[in-house]
């Protein structure tokens, strides 16, 4: 494998994308350090996040091979070329750009957009998206993961929005290839305390979550 397979294989086996959407970045790299002791090595630094692409240029030189970097929230084509300039790995939005995805297909980058409805699915896998999010999914929940994938069950779904340990095994057990974990996992409020030891502890919390949801498929 190379190139994108080797990014989507990773996704796939970490199963969790930890969301960075934080107000202080000289704690985001403190943040990443403290998941990685927790086992989960893939990260999504989103362009709300104050010198975002500067973050992810330092991430990718800190830990090299040793971890996936991406950036998210990414609205447009010009936000995604910037951030694949950076050395993001993989390309998040909330929605559906097609020039996003473009941008992405030329660079050889993964792309996940965001889509709701599948109409939108359908339409994000037809103009070649990698990985496709389905978000808000706190909305629906897992059985709207099992129902998408009845007629498409060759799609990489991604549910992210309200994704915690609580409720993560359900939906890997509902066939997601991978969760977009945000607020659960990467804590504002634990990172401003100081507490990077809970973010360690929630790594491996969710992380057991996804493994335990495999062993029993």
């Amino acid at each position: 494998m190379e190139g994108k397979e080797l990014v989507l294989d990773m996704i796939h086996r970490t199963g969790v994308i930890g969301i960075f959407r934080v107000d202080r970045p000289e704690n985001c790299v403190l943040a990443m350090d403290a998941l990685v002791k927790g086992g989960l090595n893939v990260f999504e630094v989103t362009t709300t996040t104050p010198r975002a692409t500067e973050l992810i240029s330092e991430a990718r030189k800190r830990y090299g091979s040793g971890a996936l970097v991406g950036i998210g929230t990414v609205l447009d084509r010009e936000t995604a070329e910037r951030g694949i300039d950076a050395g993001a790995q993989f390309v998040v939005s909330p929605s559906l750009h097609k020039d996003v995805i473009d941008v992405c297909k030329n660079r050889g980058v993964v792309s996940c957009p965001g889509t709701f409805t599948a109409t939108e699915v359908v339409q994000a896998w037809n103009w070649g998206a990698d990985l496709i999010k389905v978000f808000p999914i706190s909305q629906v929940g897992p059985g709207y993961i099992t129902s998408l994938l009845g007629p498409l069950p060759w799609m990489r779904l991604v549910p992210t929005g309200g994704v915690d340990s609580g409720n993560a095994r359900a939906y890997i057990s509902a066939g997601a290839y991978a969760l977009g974990v945000g607020g659960a996992l990467v804590s504002k409020k634990a990172i401003a305390e100081g507490r990077y030891e809970s973010l360690t502890e929630a790594a491996a919390n969710i992380l057991a979550e996804v493994r335990s949801a495999r062993e029993q498929v």
